[in-house]
Order: structure tokens, then sequence, then C-alpha cells
């Protein structure tokens, strides 16, 4: 084995600080974007569920709800975000002038009403009034508080984040905010764009909506709207992520090493960090893109199929820390996982053969005829377990999983050919790219619809 590359540490688009060529790199934010966006609503009003959320469907976003306990929020309404990629966070039991005491106490009393991942890591303060911290850090990743400069701090984060993860700024919008119409929101993306930083943006309740008790500083919806629009149509450089799934990349590129060796024609690459605690294993996807002469890159982790693209004498990929060696290998180097004769299709109401489908496999849609090509995605459940599982299209058009680590995933085109065989291996993955379309996706024992 003879090993040519090596990075100690974190890079963006551009090797710097270092004397030797840095051949493996480690994306600054997802998707080697040059900026970071999180949205966050506070309080749990009944039109973050009925508005928010089909808003954000729309273009492929996923946001932070910071939801009251004692304020009956719509727990089923909040569970269907959680499943479709969105994060549910704190805003604490009773929503008092200060939320001391309740830190943990409401992070589970959340984790009762809603099943993710990691449960609750992020937590929202009350009228923007700082709780122990010291108890925040022992339940939470992040806790954020409101604009920065109320506390002469900034109002955006750098590229390393913030200085105190308990006091994580999040600029107010509406009536009573900064940030008020499309323009402004756009404005802060593009600054954050410049600086290779992360804005963060905190809504309540939007004008002439249900909001039950999310009544102060109401928000223009079609300012949002024309942010989201705006952010898909320059999402190669602005990455929107909750609060929490930014924080967990954040801490892990600053965290992780990637070492890379070749042999032969076939390059392995480590990636692992130690910083793993009781509140998350950090095991959020890293973007990464190592020096490649290849035409083709079969991309592999732990032997599970990676996608990736090759662009600019670079392939680039999204790997787990701590999760096995990478393998990039020529296309058709070892096992082919997208065999359309290796997975059987998945189960379904009707045997009927595909008539457009030049094999004799069972149809996987049943009677349920694929939408139309729409741009936005169709999910529907067709096996029920206790398993929660979050299939979605991404704002770049992949089919993106979350919550499977160790499950297979299989994903089947409209004629019910296979064209992906992997496995979950961290929080969440991206699964499959290709022709806009209906897609049926299989992890485990359930099985989702997806529209690309």
């Amino acid at each position: 084995m003879k090993k040519v590359l090596f990075a100690a540490s974190a890079v963006g688009l551009f090797a710097v600080g270092s004397a030797f060529a840095q051949d493996v790199e480690i994306a600054t934010w997802s998707g080697f974007r040059k900026g970071a966006a999180s949205f966050t609503f506070d309080d749990g009003a009944p039109s973050h569920v009925t508005d928010a959320g089909p808003m954000f469907k729309k273009y492929g976003y996923k946001a932070t709800f910071n939801v009251v306990v004692n304020w009956n929020p719509n727990w089923s309404g909040f569970q269907g975000l959680a499943d479709e990629g969105h994060e549910i966070a704190s805003h604490s039991n009773s929503h008092g002038n200060n939320m001391s005491g309740e830190e943990a106490s409401s992070k589970k009393s959340i984790e009762g009403k809603i099943n993710q991942k990691y449960g609750v890591i992020t937590v929202a303060y009350p009228n923007c009034n700082v709780p122990n911290e010291s108890a925040v850090l022992q339940n939470y990743i992040v806790g954020r508080i409101c604009n920065g400069s109320w506390k002469g701090m900034n109002d955006e984060m750098g590229k390393d984040g913030p200085s105190n993860w308990a006091q994580v700024p999040a600029t107010m919008t509406g009536a009573e905010g900064q940030l008020k119409s499309t323009n402004d929101f756009t404005g802060r993306m593009q600054k954050v764009i410049q600086s290779n930083g992360w804005a963060a943006f905190l809504t309540h309740g939007f004008q002439g909506k249900q909001n039950g008790n999310a009544n102060y500083s109401p928000t223009d919806i079609n300012a949002i709207d024309g942010a989201l629009k705006w952010a898909q149509q320059n999402d190669k450089d602005i990455w929107v992520a909750p609060m929490g799934h930014v924080a967990m990349y954040l801490k892990e590129r600053k965290a992780s090493k990637a070492q890379a060796s070749t042999s032969g024609s076939t390059i392995t690459v480590k990636l692992t960090h130690n910083i793993k605690d009781n509140i998350s294993n950090y095991d959020y996807p890293l973007s990464l893109r190592v020096k490649y002469s290849g035409s083709t890159a079969n991309v592999t982790q732990a032997g599970a199929k990676l996608e990736s693209k090759i662009d600019g004498g670079y392939v680039y990929f999204d790997a787990v820390p701590n999760a096995g060696d990478i393998v990039i290998a020529g296309e058709g180097s070892g096992p082919a996982p997208e065999s359309s004769s290796s997975v059987e299709p998945p189960a379904s109401s009707s045997s009927a053969t595909n008539p457009a489908s030049s094999s004799s496999a069972t149809n996987p849609w049943g009677p349920w005829n694929p939408p139309s090509s729409s741009g936005t995605d169709a999910i529907e459940d067709i096996a029920f377990t206790n398993s929660h599982f979050s299939v979605y299209r991404s704002s770049d058009n992949y089919i993106v999983v979350g919550g499977a680590q160790g499950k297979a995933i299989t994903v089947y085109n409209h004629m019910g050919q296979v064209v992906r065989v992997t496995r979950g291996l961290g929080f969440e993955q991206k699964v499959y790219t290709g022709a806009k379309g209906a897609y049926i996706v299989r992890v485990g024992n359930r099985t989702f619809k997806v529209n690309l």
C-alpha cells in the first residue's frame, strides 16, 4: 500500500494552510456549498404543520420546529414533519420567563411524543433568556438564543460556528424583527455565502394563518416562500438545513480527519473523529472530494453504495465518519449493486405485471398510479411498523433516507426495476438521483413512494 493523501483537518473549496498537497478534502458545508442557513420556528403553531411543512416540501428543504410541551401541539402533525426529515426540538415545557429546571424534562416529554433518531438535540429558549448552560449542554448539542446583536454578538456565525454552543444566534423575522421581506432573507443568505458562514432565522407564526400561541412578530409566509425559491435557485452555494443537522456537520467537520491510500487503481479513504457523546454519535454525512483521474467511479463505504459524481479531476461523495472504509474504484469493479435481478420488488396489494416493463417483474406500484413529475415529493407508507424513517426528495434532487442505520435500502423505478441497492450508514444519506419521475424506496420492511 502506498500512502499518497492525507488531510488532518477540514477545508472548504480550496486547500489552505498546508505545505502538502491536500488531495482529500472535507467540505466546509455540505455539498461543497459556500454558506449555510437554518430556518427555525418557535411555539409549535398549527400553521407550522399546515403551512410551513408543505412550503418546505415544495422546495426540498427542512427546518427546525421548537415546540412547547404544555401548549398541546399537534403531536401527530409534528411526527409527520419528523418523518419527512424536519427537526423537532424543545422550546420548554411552559414557556415561562426562563426555562431553567425544564432543560431535561422538556426534552424527555417531547421524546415521549416524537420519534426521531437522536430524540431532541436542539433547544430554543423562551423569551430569549439563557437558562442553566451546564444543563443545556448535558442534554442538547445546540442552545439557541435570539438575535446575536441583542447580546453584543454578530447575528451570523462564521465557518467554525458559535463561540458558545449554548448561545447560538438566530435573527428574528416578521413585524417585530429585522427580516420582513424576501430580500431581507436573501440578503442575509448572500452575506454568509460571501463569508463562508452560517445564518439562522427565528420565526413564530404567519400573518393570516392559524398560529395558536405563536402570535408574536407574525411573518409574511410569502417572504419565506420567496427566500426558499431563491435558495433553490442558488442551491450550489447555500445549504439550507435544520439547526441541529448543521451543528452536527460543523462539529464533525472540525474534529474529523481523512486519510487516503492507493493500491493499484483503488483508493481507500478512512474518515474518523472521536467526539461521540451521550447526545449524538455525530454520524451526519460529511461531503468529501478526492483527486481522481478516472471517468467513472464506484464508491462504497463498508460495502454500501454511495452516490458520487466526477467533476474537475475530483470524485465527490458524502460519507459517514467512523462508519468503515470508503473504497473508490472504477465503475464495474467489485459486485454490481444495481442488478435488477438481485432483489425482489416490494410486496404489493396487486400482483399484476407492469405493462410498461419489458420484463415480467411484479409491479411494485400496485394499484397506485405514479404521479406526474411536479418537482415535489409524494411520499406514502405502504407497510407500517413502529420504526420511523425519513424518506424525501432533497433540494438537489436526491432521494434521501434518514434514521435507517444498518437497514437494507432498495430503490425501484416506475417500471419496477431495481436502480439502487445499499445500506443505511448514519444519520441520513443520499441513496439515489436520476431521471424525473416516481420511485419506490424500500427501507427494511417499510416502503415509501417518492417523486423526483
